[in-house]
């Protein structure tokens, strides 16, 4: 186990306990505009389609995913995948026109990266936007993240689902992000849970193609004469059991952690 995995562990125990900046909102209709649809394919046909969200940080601007979207590597058998693309696509705004464009990112060499068991599934690249496209980035949320210390009232992922078939380009345009909802099926095993917890699903809420996506919590505080919804950064979906309906979710904090030391 390495030095950098201990140190993680370490940081992201002491924050379950520390109290954070909670942000206030009145419902989740803004939610949808932090994801971000991911896609690419092979020549042999093999397509990947997935989910991202942006962060910024000193004037560099991240796209962070499911570091097997990168890479091609499966999380639990860390066996490759086989052919896999050399380039991904991600859909973004026009400023000032309600349209969209695509951004190319080249994985040629980033996808040799071989998976690690002491790494974790998430992969921050640092993007170039064009002066003429604009991104929503959830920076501020990570870093005023504020954990919980009781089951949410609800959980949400924005992603887009995929059906393993190449998209064309019209439904590469049209493709929009769907709202999965979830519950923490087990609060002890939840909050012993340092780096990844489950969350459990009905149907196809998080199937194929939430890999990346954002998680928020919903929460809700009774004070005198009056009652106050929150939004908490629930962490990174990473992959799950489509059959046990279950998902697997990067930590909160870890994604603080890591977004803290870019």
């Amino acid at each position: 186990m390495t030095a950098r995995f201990l140190y993680i562990a370490l940081i992201v125990l002491l924050n379950l306990s520390i109290v954070h900046g909670q942000v206030s909102i009145t419902d989740t209709s803004e939610l949808p505009k932090y994801s971000y649809l991911i896609y690419g394919y092979s020549s042999s046909g093999n397509a990947v389609q997935a989910t991202g969200f942006f962060v910024s940080k000193k004037e560099r601007t991240y796209l962070v995913t499911a570091c097997h979207v990168i890479n091609g590597w499966l999380f639990e058998s860390f066996n490759d995948k086989g052919s896999y693309p050399d380039t991904l696509y991600v859909k973004i705004g026009l400023k000032n026109s309600g349209l969209d464009t695509v951004l190319t990112i080249d994985i040629s060499k980033l996808k040799y990266t071989k998976a690690d068991r002491f790494s974790h599934d998430i992969y921050f690249i640092p993007i170039n936007i064009p002066s003429n496209c604009v991104v929503n980035s959830l920076e501020s949320l990570i870093s005023n993240f504020s954990p919980i210390d009781k089951i949410p009232q609800m959980i949400f992922a924005y992603g887009f689902i995929a059906d393993d078939q190449n998209l064309s380009s019209r439904q590469f345009k049209e493709l929009a992000p769907k709202a999965g909802k979830a519950r923490l099926p087990d609060w002890n095993a939840y909050a012993c849970s340092p780096l990844v917890y489950e969350i459990a699903y009905s149907g196809n809420d998080l199937g194929a193609g939430y890999s990346g996506a954002p998680v928020y919590f919903i929460t809700s505080s009774f004070g005198r004469n009056r009652s106050s919804v929150r939004l908490h950064f629930g962490g990174l979906l990473f992959g799950g059991n489509t059959a046990k309906h279950r998902a697997m979710v990067v930590r909160p904090e870890l994604v603080k952690v890591l977004y803290d030391e870019l």
